[in-house]
């Protein structure tokens, strides 16, 4: 027996030892579900374009395409044209819909031409410059998720993007770049003792020459009217399908989906850079800026830019902005996003003064016209109790001379007053009785008269007051007999 305890004990702990060297099929399902859980909670975010750091790996990845693009090779391609290139490949993409923004933030961030200035060739890539554009990536990236975005800062505003990347840029440049001399500081000021045209070339120009003025002139209303064209026709394209979406809905008919308002102004941008490339314009890199700031400020809320007017008032005043930026900032990323943005924040500030002077004007016009009404107001009632007066004047004099002199008003004068109305009550008594006392003598024939002086209210005579008691004791004693 105890044998067989102890080849039941072994048996039980090799068992033992066997579940823990090898875990049941539970344990290994669950464990499994849970990896594919997170890889597939991972997918979804990825997907989804939400997360904060799905957002920052977007945007370098972008920004490295954009990038590469525009200096990789012996020709290198405009900063412009990598950048709406790699936002409408982006969007056209069915799955990449959800990154379209960090992708737009990322074109933005590559298409800068100031980290591999200070090289030899610029031509030439180097591996540092990539890990200088993964910093600035970075700091771009924090600054959208954990600035603009949660606080809503630029919300609705055109070049918001460009804004951002623009902001990192400056952040990147003051606590990196510059002390680490990656950047050079003049390129904040480079325009201002180095000329250099509108469309931000770094070309050196001749003063000398007067023609080279006619060509600065000449890609000053370029820049202009490439601005204003993009920023009119992005936003009526974007307006009338808009309208177009409002009608459908009104007819109860499925309305299509709406306009990507980063999407269409960037393949329009992009198709009006390749038709002026087919030209082979010498200062068609001035245009591409003009044609980028356009799209920015096409793609503003229309909210804020409800109509064309204001859209075309947008642009002008962003190119304004864009020519007199063009010293400053030169090669810095989002500087036509800044522009725009200046652009509509410029107008949008001038429009509120404009509507405040014009509230003020209609204030003031108001109460003008109430103290007027209310002074016409008190004249007519004046005149209104002159006329009553004198009506009533004329109507007193006139029965003055008809009727006859009032009587002085007195208010007891109505009532006839009695003769003995000044007696006490009790002498008022006493002639009642004196009087009913007579009209019983009247009927006995008048023989008894009787009288007595408190019957009566006059005085009596007091010479004759002995006489007067002596004859009514007689009076007395003859009617006892």
């Amino acid at each position: 027996m105890r044998r067989k305890r102890k080849s039941s004990d072994s048996s039980n702990s090799d068992e033992e030892s066997v579940e823990a060297a090898e875990p049941p099929e539970e344990e290994l399902f669950s464990s499994t579900s849970d990896d594919v859980n997170c890889i597939r909670t991972l997918f979804l975010e990825f997907g989804q374009g939400k997360v904060w750091w799905v957002q920052c790996i977007t945007i370098f990845v972008a920004a490295f395409l954009a990038y590469s693009y525009d200096n990789a090779g012996s020709h290198s391609t405009n900063v412009q044209i990598s950048i709406m290139t790699v936002i409408t490949i982006v969007g056209a993409s069915p799955f990449c819909k959800s990154h379209l923004v960090p992708t737009a933030i990322g074109a933005l961030v590559g298409g800068q031409n100031v980290i591999a200035a200070l090289t030899d060739n610029e031509n030439t890539i180097y591996a540092t410059n990539y890990l200088w554009l993964l910093l600035l990536s970075a700091v771009v990236g924090l600054v959208w998720c954990f600035v603009i975005t949660p606080f809503k800062i630029l919300d609705g505003f055109g070049g918001r993007l460009g804004t951002t990347t623009f902001i990192g840029m400056n952040i990147t440049m003051i606590l990196f770049f510059g002390p680490l001399g990656v950047v050079q500081w003049e390129r904040y000021i480079f325009g201002v003792y180095q000329v250099v045209y509108i469309g931000e070339e770094d070309t050196k120009l001749d003063i000398r020459n007067i023609w080279e003025w006619t060509d600065e002139a000449e890609l000053a209303i370029g820049f202009c009217i490439s601005v204003i064209w993009l920023g009119v026709a992005g936003g009526a394209i974007r307006i009338a399908h808009n309208r177009y979406i409002r009608h459908l809905e009104q007819m109860n008919m499925q309305p299509p989906e709406a306009l990507n308002n980063v999407l269409i102004p960037s393949v329009m941008a992009l198709t009006s850079m390749i038709l002026v490339n087919a030209t082979a314009y010498k200062h068609a890199s001035g245009l591409y800026n003009g044609f980028a700031v356009g799209a920015y400020v096409a793609m503003a809320s229309l909210q804020k830019i409800p109509n064309i007017e204001k859209f075309t008032l947008v642009s002008c005043t962003a190119a304004i902005w864009g020519l007199a930026l063009t010293p400053f900032f030169v090669g810095f990323p989002g500087k036509s996003g800044f522009t725009a943005m200046m652009g509509h924040t410029t107008f949008e500030s001038i429009e509120r003064l404009m509507n405040k002077s014009r509230q003020q004007r209609v204030a003031r016009r108001r109460q003008v016209e109430d103290q007027m009404r209310l002074a016409i107001e008190i004249q007519q009632r004046q005149q209104q109790q002159e006329e009553e007066e004198k009506s009533f004047q004329t109507a007193t004099s006139n029965s003055h001379d008809e009727a006859p002199p009032l009587l002085p008003y007195h208010p007891h004068s109505h009532k006839p007053q009695r003769e003995n109305s000044v007696l006490l009550k009790h002498q008022r008594r006493q002639q009642s009785r004196l009087r009913h006392y007579q009209d019983d003598d009247q009927t006995q024939g008048g023989k008894s008269k009787l009288q007595h002086r408190g019957w009566s209210a006059i005085q009596a005579d007091t010479s004759d007051r002995w006489q007067h008691t002596l004859e009514s004791q007689q009076e007395n004693n003859n009617n006892v007999v």
